[in-house]
């Protein structure tokens, strides 16, 4: 079996990305109902909104990154999620970039999943809330072989909001 590369893997997570996750958009395409706005932040949404421009996004990566001294790798500008991705992994030691790639692939499925609770379970947006799955998810992986977030969980555990 080969082994993906670190941009193969990020390609494929964005193009999966792109075509598993239902905006506004393509809720609206469909002909079902969709938030007029982003309902985390209120500004227009679209595929590239949720998971970095947003600014409960931010407020989010600031939270997960900020205890694991990794704050300064939050996004502060408006750009696309591989490229914020790409960007900050490459700041890192190469010792650290497996553990923050999962780190990132969680934190946006944990977005979306946030998101998807507001528009279709009618959950209010809530950083806390956010965060709190955020790290119960990353226990998770780690009890499923997902070693590489297995340094987290110390540091993970004393996220404040």
């Amino acid at each position: 079996m080969e082994v993906m590369g670190t941009w193969e893997m990020q390609n494929i997570c964005v193009v999966g990305y792109s075509e598993s996750f239902w905006t506004a958009d393509r809720l609206q395409k469909r002909g079902l109902p969709y938030p007029e706005r982003c309902p985390l932040c209120d500004k227009e949404e679209n595929i590239q909104h949720i998971p970095i421009p947003c600014v409960f996004a931010k407020q989010f990566w600031y939270a997960i990154l900020q205890p694991i001294n990794l704050s300064q790798l939050t996004p502060t500008r408006s750009m696309n999620f591989a490229d914020w991705w790409k960007h900050a992994e490459r700041r890192l030691p190469k010792l650290h970039r497996k553990r923050f790639n999962s780190l990132d692939i969680l934190g946006a499925c944990i977005l979306w999943k946030h998101r998807n609770a507001y528009v279709f379970e009618g959950a209010s947006p809530n950083l806390q809330v956010a965060v709190q799955a955020f790290k119960e998810e990353s226990h998770l992986w780690q009890f499923s072989e997902a070693k590489k977030l297995t340094v987290l969980s110390l540091e993970l555990s004393v996220v404040r909001v």
